[in-house]
């Protein structure tokens, strides 16, 4: 699994970044069961193996710990922003599916679930409840990736390629899992807690809460 910067593996497994192995092991057999292609079918074979790289890291206590130095690097790093309440926990999304949620985009559209915004900004329509309880859902779509046989950095010296007829790029199936912690506000973005590999744009989704003005 890459270590992009939008990876969060506890996010992923649905644990705080202080669970103890005993909790993370847990949490990845739950998820491991349920995300298993051979019981969730061939469209959940990238959850299963985000989930498997999240567990591969953080059961490592040595990965584990590289881990969470990056992830607090890339924190500091970022753009500063509005300092949040010193006093308020932060909680984490807890492990259960929230279906209403969850599906292949062109269905959660025609529901009117989600409204695409643009090219990298969805929307996602919650009720009260859904943002109080919080959880987790998996979105799939497909997406455009970099052509795995000719989108290099030789690719101007690349003749004609079979695989994407030359347009550099090839659409794939992308599940997106989202984390939506408890108490999600109208507004917030979720971003996915991991991309496909060589995406050309990036999505991300907007929380809007139902019966919120």
């Amino acid at each position: 699994m890459g270590g992009s910067p939008n990876d969060d593996y506890y996010g992923l497994l649905g644990v705080d970044a202080g669970a103890s192995a005993a909790e993370v092991r847990r949490a990845w057999r739950r998820l491991a069961l349920r995300w298993h292609p051979d019981r969730a079918g061939q469209s959940a074979k990238f959850i299963f193996q985000t989930i498997q790289g999240a567990y591969s890291v953080l059961a490592d206590p040595v990965a584990r710990a590289a881990y969470d130095r990056r992830v607090g690097a890339a924190r500091h790093s970022a753009p500063a922003q509005a300092a949040p309440d010193a006093t308020a926990p932060v909680r984490r999304a807890p492990a259960v599916m929230l279906h209403r949620l969850s599906g292949p985009l062109g269905g959660l559209l025609a529901g009117g679930v989600a409204r695409r915004v643009d090219a990298g900004t969805i929307e996602l329509f919650i009720s009260a409840d859904e943002a109080s309880q919080g959880g987790m859902a998996t979105i799939s779509m497909q997406v455009a990736v970099r052509c795995p046989a000719c989108a290099g950095p030789d690719a101007a010296m690349v003749g004609h390629c079979a695989r994407c007829g030359s347009k550099r790029t090839v659409d794939e199936l992308f599940s997106a899992w989202l984390a939506v912690r408890p108490g999600v506000s109208d507004g917030a973005v979720l971003n996915p807690s991991a991309l496909l590999p060589g995406m050309v744009q990036p999505v991300s989704f907007r929380v809007r809460v139902r019966g919120t003005t």
